[in-house]
């Protein structure tokens, strides 16, 4: 996969991803949304690490889709990192689980 980038909006992030892993695609995910900035990596389609300010692994993850609006791109850094051993399709499940507890708290 060669590099490629986009708006983020909080829907389009989900389903940017999981084109990524249904397309076993492996990339490296920059995700910039205002003054914040994460990475989520790919391998063979699984999401096997993700980082930002000081978390890593899930809950980095976590972070990252829960930001609204922005941009990312993707490109072929690899990464040797295994922080993550969930699958995608979890991952994306919680992730949404957990926007609906904010938005319905909110």
């Amino acid at each position: 996969m060669s590099g490629f980038s986009g708006t983020v909006t909080n829907t389009s992030l989900h389903d940017i991803i999981q084109l990524i892993c249904i397309g076993r695609n492996s990339c490296r995910m920059c995700v910039k949304s205002r003054d914040k900035r994460g990475w989520i990596y790919f391998r063979d389609g699984e999401i096997v690490h993700a980082e930002c300010d000081d978390l890593m692994g899930e809950e980095a993850f976590y972070a990252i889709v829960s930001w609204e609006l922005g941009l990312f791109e993707c490109d072929v850094v690899p990464t040797e990192t295994e922080t993550i051993q969930e699958s995608w399709d979890f991952l994306l499940m919680e992730s949404m689980r957990r926007l609906d507890t904010l938005w319905s708290a909110g």
